[in-house]
């Protein structure tokens, strides 16, 4: 056979030993910035010393290519799949992973499935970022966030501003609010909405660092000194923390290490390490961090 250069075909494989030694893993955008990227190099470090590999699809955040996506996996003979997916809903979810194939949901927690998703509270990483600029004595605090109202973790971060808030002060000005596309150009033109809007604000929450340094570089465009006159917080850490000016003070989103853990997960479930009830559901859930650094001060 190595005379003859012969190399098995591994579908076949698959076909015969009923593994394929591959996990399947679905992002939401193969192009979109650090976070995929970070996420995964955690899933694949930890695939890669299991003697395992990946085979990676995007699902650009729409339902119609998540379900194709998820179809090409099953048909590719993955032994599990790691699923990020803002696009489908928690039913059908429920459903695609109601098969022999373990399916691991990240940054999704998905009712019915607690023990197969790994995920971060969302909710207290804003919360936690509001408190901080009110605690700096900001009271009027408006809040960058995506036009997708179906993103689940959008949600539960405006819910943890809205709450921070509306503990502070009572009734939330909705005009604080803005959209956009949640990424450098969306931050720019949520900064516009505001300003046409005429809202004081002295402090800005942004649903990731892409949108907040779209941000940072509309007000500079426009005189406004930062945090001298504006401070701002963002959400992830990425690489434009540590590189936009000023350097970011934002919440830490620990995504690689949450994609290893996702990695594992699979990995055990198929190596039975894990009971039929899978792990406690609190190992999978991640807590968000502050970081300080230098685009948030005193209100002055």
């Amino acid at each position: 056979m190595e005379e003859l250069h012969y190399r098995p075909n591994s579908f076949a494989q698959a076909l015969v030993s009923k593994r394929s030694d591959c996990i399947g893993l679905i992002v939401g955008d193969l192009g979109g910035g650090p976070f995929f990227v970070q996420m995964m190099k955690g899933i694949e470090e930890v695939v890669d010393e299991s003697d395992k590999y990946t085979i990676v699809m995007s699902g650009h955040h729409s339902a119609e290519k998540e379900r194709h996506a998820i179809d090409i996996l099953l048909q590719r003979q993955c032994d599990a799949v790691i699923v990020h997916s803002m696009a489908l809903s928690d039913e059908e979810l429920r459903e695609v992973a109601d098969c022999d194939t373990p399916f691991i949901f990240i940054n999704r927690l998905v009712p019915g499935f607690e023990n197969r998703c790994v995920y971060l509270d969302n909710h207290e990483g804003c919360y936690k970022a509001t408190s901080f600029l009110l605690e700096k004595g900001h009271k009027d605090i408006a809040f960058i966030t995506t036009d997708d109202l179906s993103f689940a973790d959008g949600v539960e971060r405006l819910s943890g501003y809205r709450q921070a808030m509306e503990e502070s002060s009572g009734p939330l000005n909705e005009q604080l609010i803005a959209r956009a596309y949640p990424d450098e150009v969306g931050g720019s033109q949520a900064v516009d909405k505001l300003l046409e809007r005429g809202v004081e604000f002295s402090a800005i929450v942004g649903y990731n660092d892409s949108m907040v340094a779209g941000a940072l570089s509309a007000l500079r465009d426009k005189g406004y000194d930062i945090p001298g006159q504006i401070s701002v917080v963002g959400y992830d850490d990425n690489h434009y923390a540590r590189f936009v000016h000023p350097k970011l003070t934002t919440v830490r989103y620990p995504i690689e290490d949450m994609g290893k853990r996702a990695a594992q997960l699979a990995i055990d479930i198929l190596e039975s390490k894990d009971d039929e009830m899978g792990p406690n559901v609190m190992d999978l859930k991640f807590h968000p961090e502050l970081i300080v650094r230098d685009s948030a001060s005193d209100k002055s």
